[in-house]
This record gives structure tokens, sequence and C-alpha cells, in this order.
């Protein structure tokens, strides 16, 4: 689309309310390399420059052939475009005589006084908080990842390898007229009953959990279900424990909500369990793959969290972020599915084995805790969508998630194998950290090189990686740390990718 600037100069310096198309066409922006087709593009760009006042009401517009001429596209493209339009009320066509721009169109005029608004102090410096949200570190990976050779990002599947042909299926159906009312209508704070009976019969057993519909609320990704239990435990004086290192996103989930957070360190099985955990009212943990170590919580070390949880009485919030992606059929089971007396709730998401984009995420706890959460997700979004919602759930109702689960497990295990043992070879100077199951690997430089120096070595050649020194409470400790992932790069290439990100290593 077209930015505002331009937009601004045009109804200054062109108030007429009809154009030549050598006019109009200079404030259009058509885009061969946009995913959205000629047409659609043409139909957008006008309905824009009409709704901004640019083309006024009753506005001339070009034929046909000269806007197609001027814009170096067929005829065919400029006249769908505008029969789209006509079909929406938004232009009208007048036979012998042309297009024109509807009369009947109403718009609503900004009025600003920049002067006023000058005046008004910085609206930020009223925030309370301990810290700026926007202040808060959180791992990043440049926006257009995709677009290089060796993208070694980590729970991020390569988008060609989403069920595309199977989830149009499911939202064909989802929009059906017989449904309508469903997704269309306000629903209040409930949920879709389909889409949990299919968390609690499909998703959840994959994981040793039982839990009944009343245990379960679907959430917008498994980052608003930690929000929202950490927005319900906060009280003065109240005390939080997370994995340092750990989630920088949970991190600063807590750090803005409870007055103190306790970084206790982890090891090979997992959270320290010591009396640093005494007096604490809520312990958040990764015990299947911790993050951003890799490695997996000790049966043992679950035990010794659950003893220590009814000793201390605090609870525990279980994010399971991997769940759905992990390969490793022998991979222990969560805490929620043993003896945890209800002191556990569990969060997963359908973020990394389906798409991130789709906000899908769900937490589990007991039926009190679970009332309490979907009235406090009500005051902020009522529900997620249940269009959303109801398309997911035949897309597990049909099987599909269990056959591309299946299939990237095949492709992840592959990957694996081909990455472990190419590590090994070349990164003799690094602590590694990985394990069977997971598509991510933890690297730490002996030498103590700059993981963020590292990072933009690779990057010029073509390798993303991810600096992971703001997963410490001291990012000092973690400025020689950074984690890999390959569930992004076909295993035909990760050996090239991991030979290029290595010698990006050795001219530093």
């Amino acid at each position: 689309m077209m930015s505002k600037k331009i937009l601004t100069k045009n109804l200054s310096e062109t108030p007429e309310t009809q154009r030549p198309a050598s006019n109009l066409v200079n404030v259009m922006n058509i885009n061969r390399d946009d995913t959205l087709g000629i047409r659609d593009q043409i139909r957008a760009e006008l309905a824009y420059l009409i709704s901004n006042g640019v083309l006024q009401n009753g506005a001339k517009l070009p034929s046909c052939r000269a806007l197609a001429r001027d814009l170096s596209v067929s005829v065919n493209s400029v006249l769908g475009a505008y029969s789209k339009l006509v079909d929406e009320g938004t232009i009208i066509s007048k036979p012998k005589s042309g297009y024109y721009v509807s009369l009947n169109l109403n718009r609503a005029q900004a009025q600003t006084d920049q002067e006023n608004n000058a005046e008004f102090p910085n609206i930020v410096e009223r925030i309370t908080r301990r810290q700026l949200p926007s202040k808060a570190g959180c791992i990043t990976r440049p926006a257009d990842w995709p677009d290089y050779q060796f993208p070694f990002v980590c729970n991020q599947a390569a988008s060609n390898r989403f069920p595309l042909a199977e989830w149009r299926e499911c939202s064909r159906l989802a929009l059906n007229m017989r449904d309508l009312s469903n997704w269309t209508g306000d629903n209040q704070y409930r949920d879709s009953d389909t889409f949990i009976e299919q968390i609690c019969s499909r998703l959840l057993p994959q994981r040793g959990i039982v839990a009944k519909p009343e245990n379960v609320l679907v959430t917008m990704g498994a980052q608003q279900a930690i929000y929202i239990v950490a927005a319900l435990l906060r009280s003065f004086g109240r005390v939080v424990a997370i994995e340092d290192p750990g989630y920088a996103d949970a991190r600063n989930i807590f750090e803005q909500i409870f007055d103190e957070v306790r970084y206790i360190p982890v090891d090979g099985e997992g959270l320290v369990v010591d009396d640093r955990l005494a007096g604490c009212d809520l312990v958040y943990v990764t015990p299947n793959r911790q993050m951003p170590t890799v490695l997996s919580m000790s049966q043992a070390r679950k035990r010794r969290l659950l003893e220590m949880a009814k000793k201390e009485d605090f609870l525990i919030i279980e994010d399971d972020y991997e769940g759905d992606m992990d390969f490793d059929e022998n991979s222990l089971l969560p805490l929620y599915s043993g003896h945890s007396q209800g002191r556990v709730i569990y969060t997963g998401s359908l973020s990394k084995s389906l798409a991130p984009g789709l906000r899908l995420g769900y937490l589990v706890a007991q039926e009190s805790l679970v009332q309490e959460a979907r009235a406090l997700r009500g005051m902020m979004i009522r529900h997620p969508p249940h269009v959303i919602q109801h398309t997911a759930s035949l897309f597990l109702r049909f099987g599909h998630h269990e056959t591309h689960r299946a299939k990237l497990h095949q492709i992840f295990n592959e990957r694996w194998h081909v990455a472990s043992q190419v590590i090994q070879e070349l990164f003799p100077d690094f602590e590694l950290q990985y394990e069977y199951g997971s598509t991510n690997f933890f690297f730490r430089s002996v030498q103590g090189l700059n993981a963020h120096q590292i990072a933009e070595a690779a990057r010029q050649r073509g390798v993303i990686i991810e600096p992971s020194s703001v997963c410490f409470s001291d990012k000092n400790k973690g400025d020689i740390t950074f984690r890999l992932g390959v569930s992004a790069v076909p295993a035909g290439q990760i050996e090239q990718g991991l030979r290029t990100l290595r010698s990006a290593i050795d001219t530093l």
C-alpha cells in the first residue's frame, strides 16, 4: 500500500474530484512480488484512495484500457478490479460513460491539533512499572529469516511444511452456514466445546495427561496462559521462582507482575531444587526441554520438586513449550501427569507443530482456577476467535494433526542425526548441550567468544543463529552462549550451513 506521506501530498495538491489516469497512477503502488494478485492489488489501492478522499464521491475513474496501459498490466486485471468494486458498491458503472466513485459513501474526517498535541507531556512517563515493557529483552530473529540460506532458528518449521490443503478443508467446513452463528455471534467468555473436546481426547493424552473439559482454557498461545496465571496469583509480597537461564518472555511477565523474582540455577537434571525455593508462592519451569539449555528434567528431580511444592505450599507452572515437537517416543511425561495433587498448572500450544501465527494455546488446571482464568481472559479478549477454534477442532478430529506431527517427527529425527554428528566434529571449542527429541542445540564458547559477534558474522554469510544472553539474569554470563535449531533447515543443507557457521567463527 502507499505511504501516508504520499497520500497527504496528493490530498493537498490535487483537490479535483475527476483525475486523469496519468495523475491517478502516480499514487498507486503495484508490486509484482506481492503475494496479493495484480487484480486484487488494484482493487485494494483504489479502495484505499477512495476511502481516504483522494478520489472523492462522484469522481470519474480512468478507463480500463488507460489504467492498464499506465500500470503496465492487463486490461482484464483492471476490469476484474473494477467489477469487484462495483459489486461492493464502492464504485458504479454508467453505460457508455465509464466508472465513477459512488455518491453514497460516508467518510470520517480526522481532525488533529498538532500544536496542542505537541504540548502534551510524554504519556509513557505515566507508566509506574519498574521497567518499561519495551525495554525488556527477548529472543529476536530477523523478520526475514526465512529468506536466509541457513536459518538455524529454534522451534520454527518452514512455512512450506504447513498442511495447507487440509487446513483449507477444515476452514471451509467451519465457515458453512449451519455453524455461522457459532462464530459470528457473541460467545461471551465461552470456548468452542468441540475444540476443548479435541484437546482433552487427542492432544493431552499424547502427553500422558487426563483432563476434563472444565479443566481446560483456550488461550492466544501458551504465553498468554502464563500471563493470566501470573496475574491471577499476584498479591503484595508474593514471590515467584524461575529458571536461570530461562525463557525470557516468561521472566519479563513475572518481573512486571510480581514483587520478587528469584533466579534459580539449572544443572544437568533441570531446575536445582533446594532451600532457595523456600518461601516461594509460584515456581515456573520448562521440564520437558529446559529453555534454553534443551536438557530434560530428570525423574528424580521432578519428584523432588513436587515434594518441595507440597512442603513449601507453592504452585508450579509447567510450560511444555516443545511437547508437540518432541520426536523422542521415550521422553519423560510432564509433571502434570504424575502425582501433582493439583499444584501444577500445565500450559501447551499448537504453535510449534502447526503454526505460531494461529496463536492457539491452552492451560490445564483445577476447575476453580480455570473459572477465574476464564473470567480474567474475558476482561482482555473475551475469547480467542471461535472460527479458528472450530477449524482447529476439525483439523484434530480428522486426524490431520497426528499425521502432520508424524511427518514432522520423521523429518526432525533425520535432521537431528545429521546435525549432532556434524556439530560434534566442527565445534570442539564449544560446550554443547542437546538431547535426542529436540531440534535445538545449545552452545557455550570455551574461548569466551561473544555470541552476538558470532551471530552477525554468520548472518553476513547467510546463517541465522540465536544469541541467548537475554535468557540469563546476568547477561555477561550469557554473552558467550547461543542456540541453534534445525527445524527450518533441510537435512541436505545442514552440514553446509554448519560449516559456513564454523568459517564465520574462525574469522573472529
